[in-house]
């Protein structure tokens, strides 16, 4: 009773003292009718096997959020400050597996009216790309579409960690220049009660934070009266790369492995520079254009899991080891247009992203990865029950090669020759008070295939609903 009695005068303190607001949202997605279709049941058959078998064709139905994979959630954001020098926001989040904190744990602060200090989990998306993936929304149920960071890449704090901390400050001279300077994913040192005894018990709990210095995002934008917004950052990370082995292999009766096929892909991490320019001159029409330059690096390590760790390199990971010095690793340069134009109540907006040129190479093996190009269109015209929207989406996926042009995973069932994806669908969306609405519509994603693998056709009715309080 007497914790109650003081989180209740906190709280009216709080009230008192500062602006509060709180903002209640839930959203979720229902799907009552879902049809998948399989071109190809068999060719992940095994033969010899009792497995039971393959269904040419499913029916059924679930729930979850749009475009996300997770549960149906709601929210409860909480924001306070007191003369606009000093801050915080909170938001909790409820979902079916659990209840937790979700994107914002901020405090923040000013120091000096041209200057502000953010600190704890939170986004800032005043950069961010202008034209997103949520305008559309019905990607999630044909081809998938790359969300407004393939732009130009917010501030997060956690993109894989818990927290970070932010500096940005516009020069009192140049209220249309502005700075920004983010740490991110920052972690605890430990994550138990007794910090001082754990350094010595329990090693294993005291978190690395060596490479945190890596983990820098450094952005400057500057808004040109009557023309746009032009933005230029860096954005750090520790060089890495992650390996994925393709192959069939299998075990005779005497344990001995065999294969077919065997080759490797590669997902890279690397620092990069990023430029973008939304072009807002003429009325009612964005224009935004971004392109990211990641930058080379040759050696790499994927680092201790703790402070007092070392790498013991006899007992790493023979493929790990096989790549982890000799080469010169590019990422995938990527370039992403968006637009949206109302003219009326007809409203044309559309994405394409692209990614390509990246490689590895070394002394005898060279590998250029696959390009990508990534289309979403998706007109709209507003009506008096609600706004009818048409989308399509197509996902093209080049070949990948050796130096010597040979196709990768050559005369296997999964060589990566590429392939493409497409997808459409009709939906009404409809406004009812505020930023809650109700959307619903029919969607399906065509049977394509992709380096050797036929995928699903699939056909859905989902339902998505977002209110807000």
């Amino acid at each position: 009773m007497k914790k109650i009695f003081c989180a209740l005068l906190v709280f009216t303190a709080a009230f008192l003292y500062a602006e509060v607001t709180i903002t209640g949202m839930i959203d979720m997605s229902i799907v009552p009718f879902q049809f998948i279709y399989d071109p190809d049941p068999y060719r992940n058959a095994v033969p010899n096997r009792d497995v039971p078998e393959p269904l040419e064709m499913v029916m059924g139905a679930g729930a979850g959020r749009i475009s996300s994979g997770q549960g149906p959630r709601a929210r409860l954001d909480v924001r306070a400050s007191h003369e606009d020098v000093i801050g915080m926001r909170m938001r909790i989040q409820a979902r079916t597996d659990g209840i937790g904190i979700e994107d914002y744990l901020q405090v923040w602060w000013r120091p000096q009216p041209w200057m502000r200090v953010d600190a704890g989990r939170f986004f800032d998306d005043r950069l961010r790309g202008k034209i997103n993936d949520l305008d559309e929304r019905m990607n999630a149920y044909t081809v998938r579409m790359y969300d407004a960071d393939a732009i130009f890449t917010r501030f997060r704090t956690h993109w894989s960690g818990q927290a970070g901390l932010m500096l940005s400050f516009t020069p009192p001279a140049q209220e249309n220049l502005w700075f920004g300077v983010l740490m991110y994913d920052l972690n605890p040192f430990d994550t138990a009660g007794a910090a001082g005894s754990m350094y010595d018990a329990h090693p294993d709990y005291v978190t690395d934070n060596a490479d945190v210095f890596k983990r820098i995002q450094v952005a400057a934008a500057y808004t040109i009266d009557g023309i746009g917004l032009a933005r230029v950052q860096y954005f750090g990370a520790k060089p890495g790369v992650e390996i994925i082995r393709i192959t069939d292999e299998w075990l005779d009766d005497s344990n001995t492995p065999f294969h077919s096929y065997l080759f490797d892909t590669f997902s890279i991490t690397a620092p990069r520079i990023e430029a973008a320019f939304a072009f807002t001159g003429f009325p009612n029409l964005t224009l935004d254009i971004g392109g990211k330059w990641p930058l080379p690096f040759k050696n790499w390590d994927r680092g201790p899991l703790n402070i007092f760790e070392k790498n013991d390199e006899t007992l790493l990971d023979p493929i790990y080891l096989s790549y982890k010095r000799g080469f010169v690793w590019q990422a995938p340069y990527q370039l992403s247009l968006g637009l949206k134009y109302k003219l009326d109540s007809l409203e044309l907006a559309g994405r394409a992203d692209a990614h390509f040129l990246g490689s590895m190479k070394g002394h005898s093996i060279d590998v250029f990865f696959a390009p990508m190009l990534n289309i979403h269109v998706w007109p709209s015209y507003e009506f008096s029950f609600g706004r009818l929207i048409f989308n399509f989406g197509y996902e093209w996926i080049g070949a990948a090669y050796d130096r010597n042009g040979e196709l990768i995973g050559k005369d296997s069932p999964v060589a990566l020759n590429g392939g493409h994806r497409m997808g459409t669908g009709l939906s009404i969306h409809r406004n009812i008070t505020g930023n809650s609405f109700v959307k619903g519509g029919i969607a399906c994603k065509l049977p394509g295939v992709v380096n050797g693998v036929q995928e699903k056709m699939v056909f859905s009715i989902p339902l998505c609903l977002e209110f807000v309080f």
